[in-house]
């Protein structure tokens, strides 16, 4: 990578990114709370589950396809892949995240570069996916890198979500990253030849503990 795009998928991937996706742990907090992750081995096996089948089945493949059409401004694309992608939020938790999220990311985008603005109108409800794409395509990054770019900020987010629910250390969730950085690869290219019938994931266990959080007695993260 050029020095200057390795620059700006930092900048897009950062947590420091005021949109406000730090406030979610997409039902991580529960499944610490009923002790279906009871030590920081658990919490490996759900975040690698997650992301084997849950963005690598649904969300990377939907963005591959998201920055494909925001690079040919194919505005009925851009539409039909958001609304697919928000098609398969199972719960009103992961469904309100990502129109929230996605809103919050739209309105850094107005303050970043004014000349885009009017693309950000084509879309009603952006998905954080929607505006990641358009970001990294703003910028100049390829596919491939739009998809490491998101799946390293949303590990990171799910590191920092459990080390704040349960009594894990931050070397503990250091740990949990570097053992899952050679997962990344293989579930991005696997991701990047998903035709659109093979898009979806099956996460059971992911759905329950979204729906059931949003009824938490006690919660440090939005429902």
């Amino acid at each position: 990578m050029q020095t200057t795009s390795l620059l700006n998928l930092l900048h897009i991937s950062s947590p420091a990114l005021p949109i406000g996706a730090f406030a979610y742990s997409q039902g991580l907090e529960y499944t610490l709370e009923a002790g279906w992750c009871k030590k920081a081995d658990d919490v490996e096996q759900w975040i690698k589950s997650v992301m084997t089948h849950g963005l690598g089945g649904v969300d990377l493949p939907i963005l591959k396809r998201l920055h494909q059409a925001w690079s040919k401004n194919d505005t009925q694309e851009l539409r039909y892949w958001n609304a697919t992608l928000l098609a398969f939020r199972e719960t009103k938790e992961l469904y309100l995240e990502d129109i929230q999220v996605g809103d919050a990311f739209k309105q850094w985008h107005k303050s970043q570069s004014a000349e885009h603005i009017g693309k950000l109108e084509i879309i009603d409800k952006p998905t954080v996916a929607s505006m990641y794409a358009l970001n990294a395509v703003i910028k100049g990054l390829t596919v491939k890198e739009c998809l490491i770019g998101f799946v390293w900020a949303w590990l990171e987010n799910q590191i920092t979500a459990a080390s704040k629910a349960m009594p894990m250390g931050q070397t503990d969730g250091q740990n949990i990253i570097r053992h899952l950085i050679p997962e990344i690869e293989a579930v991005i290219e696997k991701s990047m030849q998903l035709e659109d019938d093979e898009i979806g994931s099956g996460l059971v266990g992911l759905s329950m503990s979204s729906a059931l959080h949003e009824n938490q007695y006690s919660r440090l993260f939005r429902s």
